[in-house]
């Protein structure tokens, strides 16, 4: 398939203009400039077309777009923003659809932002974030789709809270809005059972919950003596997002974490406080 590289056309014409006129606009305006007149090309009837390119993928049957895409990603041509926008105007059509069994990164992506949360698309999401085929790119937009509908999610999303991909599922069950007895217990669980590193994630996943019947578990972990100033900051906050208070004065003056932020605020810690301790 012989494809048209409309980036390289608009390239070209904008060259000219900057050429023209490189002194007259600010980066910042040459920005808005340079965008505007993209949008404007779209709407621009082309000699060697004879239509627009907003036409020209627009005329596209569903399946003709879904193999111009392949083609331009194929054969290493920029994929036009006219197309994609066009691809997003279809939704989850059965073409679309399809391109959920790809295995191809850059594929799949294209797919996630045209199809978005439609729940037609969930249970394959569902699907893809238990499969060791995409990696934690795809994985991280799928669950960011997946918790705008968590709670039509819950029965995959707890099949998958003991699997490896438990970061991912414990993410979507902590948007559940309605409450769930099983998903309060997949979190607190995920929680006290997490390493060192993990736990200020879990803990952050139980403040989006908003049980404060995890508040007693909260409290006791942000008393341990050996916890490290990031850990405990996420671990105030999450406590606070419940309702709870945490007070005592901690003192983080030897904590490695600490000495960098402070070192590169120059004194005022990334969270608000100044000095060796942390207080509030």
């Amino acid at each position: 398939m012989k494809l048209i590289d409309f980036d390289e056309i608009f390239n070209r014409a904008m060259e000219r203009e900057l050429l023209a006129h490189a002194g007259e606009r600010t980066e910042e305006e040459w920005e808005s400039a340079i965008a505007s007149a993209y949008a404007s090309f779209g709407k621009t009837v082309l000699r060697e077309l004879g239509k627009t390119p907003v036409q020209y993928f627009a005329e596209m049957s569903d399946g003709q777009l879904v193999e111009t895409l392949k083609e331009y990603i194929l054969q290493g041509v920029p994929v036009p923003d006219f197309l994609s926008e066009e691809l997003a105007s279809r939704g989850a059509v059965p073409e679309v659809l399809a391109l959920l069994r790809e295995t191809d990164e850059e594929l799949v992506l294209y797919a996630l932002n045209a199809i978005g949360a439609d729940r037609r698309a969930l249970p394959r999401y569902a699907e893809m974030l238990a499969e060791e085929g995409y990696d934690e790119h795809v994985k991280d937009h799928l669950a960011e789709l997946l918790k705008e509908r968590a709670d039509e999610a819950v029965e995959p999303m707890l099949a998958l809270a003991g699997t490896e991909n438990a970061p991912y599922a414990l993410e979507v069950l902590s948007a559940v809005k309605a409450r769930d007895e099983r998903v309060y217990g997949a979190l607190l669980s995920a929680f006290r059972g997490a390493g060192e590193e993990e736990r200020p994630l879990y803990a952050g996943y139980l403040a989006a919950c908003g049980d404060e019947r995890a508040l007693p578990a909260l409290l006791a972990e942000i008393e341990r003596e050996d916890i490290g100033f990031v850990a405990f900051q996420e671990l105030k906050y999450a406590i606070e997002a419940l309702g709870g208070e945490y007070e005592k004065e901690r003192d983080f003056s030897s904590d490695a974490e600490y000495k960098k932020i402070m070192a590169a605020t120059a004194g005022a810690d990334i969270f608000g406080g100044q000095g060796k301790k942390s207080k509030n």
